[in-house]
């Protein structure tokens, strides 16, 4: 018979013992007498015993009905708090946060939002690691990380995750060579390129669709791994290179203006499912979006 009871019926029996009367507990709860009444009825033949008994102009709880009530208060109580919204204050939390990113992300985002954190939650330790593209579920799965900061492609779909800004590329040379004026878009053609590629090193780059449509077929010297080293090779050779335009600007580097661009990328921050709703993560990624903002 247990398994008949719930919370409702619960909270019921408390606010007879409180209010003794049938129909004040109704005009409480905004229901009719009668209602009341079936739920009286299905907690009498739940617990074997009468509960209440008329007593004036109300009712009047037996001995079962108090012991109950001193038990059921607790719970319901409990049951309460549980589905209250926790109270957060970052100042208090003292745990260590692991956040896989891009070099590119670590640049222009962690390095902002460690410092943030320091001043706001001091008790918050960052580990930043190197974005593993293949293991990043895995890792965002079994704990090993918490947050990603990537880009969508590199996310399985069971992965939720907020975009944080929309990147455009900027086309860049050494400072120490001279100007370069590109007339139009097909004059890329006449220079050598170094591009980025984690996740699949190769000599095509992203964006070749694009490229192939206004008819530039990139002369591409070199492929490597990171943003960051991409401004080191192109500061130190007479190559061109598109990077995100929020690396800019770089004392080494100096801009190359186009009339036309290829297309930009999304950068996002990711986490696994079971941590949706915890609060400190909520908040973790609050401060990453208003961060990149």
């Amino acid at each position: 018979m247990l398994e008949k009871l719930d919370v409702r019926q619960m909270r019921l029996l408390l606010l007879l013992l409180d209010k003794k009367s049938i129909s004040r507990v109704a005009e409480s709860l905004n229901v009719s007498q009668q209602a009341v009444s079936v739920q009286l009825k299905i907690l009498r033949d739940i617990f074997q015993d009468t509960l209440f008994v008329r007593h004036g102009h109300g009712v009047a709880p037996t001995p079962k009905a108090i012991k109950l009530g001193l038990m059921l208060k607790d719970i319901v109580k409990a049951l309460e708090d549980s589905v209250q919204p926790e109270e957060f204050n970052a100042k208090n939390i003292n745990k260590t946060i692991v956040i896989s990113a891009t070099d590119y992300a670590q640049q222009v985002i962690t390095t902002a939002l460690f410092s943030h954190i320091r001043r706001v939650a001091p008790g918050i330790k960052l580990i930043i690691t190197e974005l593993e593209i293949e293991t990043l579920t895995q890792s965002l799965t079994a704990g090993d990380v918490d947050l990603a900061i990537t880009i969508p492609e590199f996310l399985s779909d069971n992965l939720p995750c907020e975009t944080l800004f929309n990147e455009q590329y900027k086309l860049v040379s050494s400072a120490d060579n001279a100007p370069i004026t590109l007339a139009h878009i097909t004059d890329l053609n006449q220079h050598e390129h170094v591009i980025v590629s984690p996740s699949r090193p190769n000599l095509r780059g992203s964006s070749t669709d694009w490229f192939k449509c206004h008819h530039v077929n990139r002369n591409i010297v070199a492929s490597i791994p990171s943003f960051t080293m991409l401004c080191e090779y192109v500061y130190k050779s007479n190559v061109i290179a598109f990077i995100p335009s929020r690396m800019l600007p770089d004392s080494r580097l100096r801009e190359i203006k186009l009339t036309q661009y290829p297309p930009g990328f999304d950068a996002v921050v990711a986490w696994h499912p079971r941590v949706t709703h915890d609060p400190l993560y909520k908040w973790l990624i609050t401060q990453i979006k208003q961060i990149s903002e």
